[in-house]
């Protein structure tokens, strides 16, 4: 909407609510098949457009809390659209939030499984260690080679 341009009528702007959940419940969908078949290139278009979705349902709310009473004056079949409308994109906001974070946990485990590995492989073991032998342990030691000193003093 621009300065010059009349204010938009209550039901227009339901209408567009209504039109903006059932997108966002789309892209939501779309995300989950896109996060599955690791389609990064397209998830993050996806979800650029999910976050300007998210902009303009809250932009829309905004005007309907600014004006409540031109709200309760709209059909009573409409005003059943958008509860209708806004109880669907909360139940795909829920099903969207389960299967993000379930990705985000499986991915966080995998990274502390992996860093424990490397752990055990890369740090010495906090054991027991005879010191006659110690020495050995830090390289490969071969029962045919003799340690050699030299006598640089004269």
């Amino acid at each position: 909407m621009t300065q010059n341009s009349a204010p938009a009528k209550p039901a227009d702007i339901l209408e567009n609510v209504i039109a903006v959940i059932d997108e966002m419940i789309d892209v939501m969908d779309r995300e989950h098949d896109l996060i599955l078949k690791r389609k990064m290139d397209e998830h993050a278009v996806l979800l650029k457009r999910k976050q300007k979705l998210t902009l303009d349902y809250r932009n829309s709310l905004r005007s309907i809390a600014l004006q409540p009473e031109a709200f309760k004056a709209l059909p009573d079949e409409l005003r059943h659209r958008a509860k209708e409308a806004a109880a669907r994109l909360s139940h795909a906001s829920e099903k969207n939030a389960r299967m993000l974070r379930g990705i985000m946990v499986a991915t966080q485990r995998l990274v502390q499984t992996i860093v424990s590995m490397v752990k055990q492989e890369a740090l010495p073991q906090n054991t027991y260690k005879n010191h006659t032998t110690a020495h050995l342990a830090l390289g490969n030691y071969s029962p045919t080679c003799k340690p050699v000193t030299l006598n640089q003093t004269a």
